[in-house]
């Protein structure tokens, strides 16, 4: 959270050292989050988001729009297999991962205006993203020839550190102080690694996010 609001501190003080043409203002909004390109079949989890956005014009109709979020997401799913290290000896596996995860999320999105920085809008551009907050829940259980014994490794699934994600949306801007916005980004990076998670279940993170936000400043 500190590294939030030294980034929301920075962008207050660079809109308030610029022109009356760039816009300041805070933005919330609601996530669901899930993971791509697994066999496991996961649940999204409602999450929110919350921060500051700039919007610094490049001319009448396209503006750049940093912005440092904190945004609180997850999902759930269970993943079963089975071994036979031997034909007497049958291993089944069950990962049970519950993902509670806080990212600080710093999109840069290019955005185009249909009428002169204000109406629809459309939205694209990269977003770099931080885990500094795990609160998952992971339990695994072993059964041995259908006998639960303790697992030896406890630490089943991680998470990835960082991410870089391709962001695109849409958007209205009112004339006046509100902005609504649909978006959905997709990350490049492997979402999970661990004992349990071999590289083509690792995935990848797929986020859906409506929101609004205010904006002061301009003309």
């Amino acid at each position: 959270m500190k590294n939030v609001f030294l980034l929301s501190a920075f962008f207050v003080a660079l809109c308030f050292q610029s022109s009356a043409q760039f816009l300041l203002g805070p933005q919330a909004g609601l996530d669901l989050a899930t993971v791509t390109g697994t066999s496991f079949s996961v649940s999204m989890k409602p999450g929110w988001n919350a921060g500051f956005f700039v919007s610094i014009p490049i001319s009448k109709h396209f503006s750049l729009m940093p912005a440092a979020l904190y945004s609180m997401r997850g999902f759930k799913y269970t993943s079963d297999s089975t071994a036979t290290p031997t034909k007497d000896t049958t291993i089944q596996t069950t990962v049970d991962v519950n993902a509670t995860l806080g990212y600080l999320d710093i999109p840069v999105l290019f955005t185009y205006f249909f009428q002169e920085t204000k109406g629809f809008m459309l939205q694209a551009g990269p977003e770099i993203s931080f885990l500094i907050t795990d609160q998952s829940t992971i339990s695994t259980t072993v059964k041995i020839n259908g006998t639960a014994t303790n697992p030896t490794n406890t630490n089943s699934v991680a998470f990835q550190k960082s991410d870089i994600s391709l962001v695109g949306g849409i958007g209205y801007k009112f004339p006046q102080l509100l902005i609504l916005y649909a978006r959905v980004s997709t990350g490049f990076a492997k979402a999970q690694s661990g004992s349990y998670v071999s590289d083509a279940n690792s995935g990848h993170n797929f986020v859906f996010e409506a929101g609004a936000a205010l904006s002061f400043g301009g003309k």
